[in-house]
């Protein structure tokens, strides 16, 4: 299957990095290609392999693909609506964003076939070209509207480093990954900890076990759907990695917090519940993200 994918960040290199090693043909669309002549992925054990795809910077080479897959973060879908709409109306696209707020972006899109999806993989760009893996967590896919007759060749790459689990209710697996995004990554970016500190700290774990009280005291219908040991294993499961919110921090990027953050205390208001501790971790936060871009 050829499939294209727009962003060679993060979790699009490691997308095409494993969806290549299942045979399809991958080809990145990034903004300059003067800048990347190859990519690479390093996964824990090895060293870094380069991924096999072409690299383009027009988004009409990827009309003739049979899955378009968008992987830059949420604030940057707009700049790229006009590109998207020039698009064949056939080609399918999955959306791999953090957060809740690109759910609306997509009610105006004029694809046929839109998928999501939820990432719970742990993984960071060391450089301008290479990502690292560094926690294996499952990726959830569903409709968001249309078919697809050809999903089941995507879900094929499903493998051990790898997992592809398709869900018909993708939009509460968004909803759940904000959730545990919203308990790690403020923390981590405020500490500027990796998330395996957070329960190896014992001062870092309590915060996060009040952080998570008051998140099910919020939201109690999910008491058995999101547990403490399954955030604890998240973080373990990741140890190494730094969260995607500490990196944009860290590389003075506009960090994505209303997407996460915000939309998961606009929810409990929603139900008129507060969250008090996220609450501040997002009054903090904001303040620094107004520098955004422009901080180094």
């Amino acid at each position: 299957m050829k499939i294209g994918i727009v962003g060679a960040g993060a979790i699009g290199l490691l997308f095409g990095a494993y969806l290549s090693e299942s045979d399809h043909d991958i080809t990145f669309l990034v903004r300059k290609t003067s800048k990347v002549h190859h990519l690479y992925i390093e996964k824990k054990t090895e060293n870094p392999k380069q991924i096999t795809c072409d690299i383009v910077s027009d988004i009409t080479d990827l009309k003739q693909m049979d899955l378009i897959i968008i992987a830059v973060k949420y604030h940057h879908l707009t700049h790229l609506e006009d590109q998207l709409n020039s698009l064949p109306k056939h080609i399918p696209l999955l959306f791999l964003q953090n957060g809740l707020s690109h759910i609306s972006f997509l009610r105006k899109l004029p694809q046929e076939t839109v998928l999501i999806g939820s990432v719970l993989h742990g993984a960071t760009k060391i450089n301008n070209s290479t990502v690292q893996h560094l926690g294996i967590g499952p990726t959830y896919i569903g409709f968001y509207k249309g078919q697809w007759a050809s999903i089941n060749s995507l879900m094929e790459g499903n493998n051990e480093e790898f997992p592809l689990i398709f869900t018909c209710d993708i939009e509460q697996m968004l909803v759940k990954k904000a959730m545990l995004n919203c308990l790690i990554n403020p923390l981590t970016t405020i500490a500027q900890v990796t998330n395996g500190e957070l329960v190896e700290n014992d001062s870092y774990k309590a915060i996060l076990r009040s952080m998570y009280d008051e998140m099910i005291f919020a939201f109690d219908d999910w008491r058995e759907r999101l547990t403490w040991e399954e955030v604890v294993s998240l973080c373990e499961n990741t140890r190494e990695n730094r969260s995607s919110m500490l990196k944009d921090f860290e590389n003075g990027r506009m960090m994505e917090l209303d997407t996460i953050v915000g939309a998961i205390i606009e929810k409990a208001a929603q139900r008129n519940k507060t969250l008090p501790i996220l609450q501040a971790f997002y009054l903090l936060l904001s303040e620094i993200n107004k520098e955004g871009d422009y901080r180094r």
